[in-house]
């Protein structure tokens, strides 16, 4: 049978890191430094996971225009000034909904996001150092530890100050129950099928107003668990780069093996 070049080129892979694994750590300096760009990268590649999570749940949606919520706001605001066009305007274009908190947002992630690929090419640089490189491995626990803190702070702030991403669909919700709410006001006593059929509805508006309570805790959760699992990878960096001129080849790979999984140590 066959096989496929891809094919016969993984296997050969396999065989080097093998081998190479078989080294001491008199011979293996390169490969120790490999395994700890891997790490890193498994670091940056886990913290950009949690970034764009948090990114979405930070996401500002500008509420989707409601005639009815429109038409509330002109029969109902003294303070409107029909005579200035453009204050008309934003009312019924729905521009004085546009938050531009977002886009800060965005650009703050981004810049830490940044860090971390600054951290990685840092590793990448120090693989390509031809001499023993104990003293300047020891230098990036420094940052490897900050950025795991900063992942930490992240996901504490999340915990302690939530976002509300769901918030427009809540509006939506709330302007269904006024409604409800002014219909069922006007009713008379003799009209029970009617009343009934309100109080029917107001609790399906209850119904889905839970559900966006649950479905926003199930990305707040998400967000919060990626941003562990970054810092919980970046712990283990830290910890490696501490134990990094006491180990040898074996363990180091066998520690990585644990972090990051064989599938990405291949990778080498």
């Amino acid at each position: 049978m066959r096989v496929s070049p891809i094919h016969k080129f993984s296997r050969w892979k396999f065989c080097i890191l093998a081998c190479t694994m078989s080294f001491t750590i008199s011979g293996c300096t390169p490969e120790k430094r490999a395994i700890l760009r891997v790490t890193a990268e498994n670091f940056r590649d886990r913290a950009a996971d949690a970034i764009t999570s948090v990114k979405k749940i930070y996401q500002l949606n500008n509420i989707p225009i409601d005639d009815d919520l429109v038409v509330d706001q002109l029969l109902t605001d003294a303070s409107i000034e029909f005579g200035i066009i453009k204050e008309v305007n934003r009312i019924i274009t729905g521009e004085s909904q546009i938050n531009n908190q977002s886009s800060d947002v965005d650009q703050t992630l981004d810049a830490l996001k940044a860090e971390y690929d600054t951290a990685v090419e840092v590793f990448n640089k120090l693989e390509r150092i031809d001499y023993e490189s104990k003293r300047i491995v020891a230098k990036t626990a420094q940052p490897a530890r900050c950025l795991t803190v900063k992942m930490l702070l992240l996901a504490k702030r999340i915990q302690e100050k939530p976002p509300r991403p769901m918030d427009w669909k809540r509006v939506i919700i709330s302007s269904k129950l006024k409604h409800l709410s002014e219909e069922y006001r006007k009713l008379n006593i003799s009209s029970q099928p009617e009343a009934q059929e309100i109080k029917r509805q107001v609790a399906e508006q209850i119904n889905d107003w839970r559900k966006v309570n649950f479905s926003e805790q199930q990305s707040l959760n998400e967000s919060i668990y990626k941003l562990l699992a970054a810092a919980d990878t970046g712990r283990k960096l830290s910890q490696l780069i501490d134990d990094y001129p006491n180990l040898n080849f074996e363990v180091i790979a066998a520690r990585v093996t644990q972090i990051v999984g064989v599938a990405k140590l291949m990778s080498i």
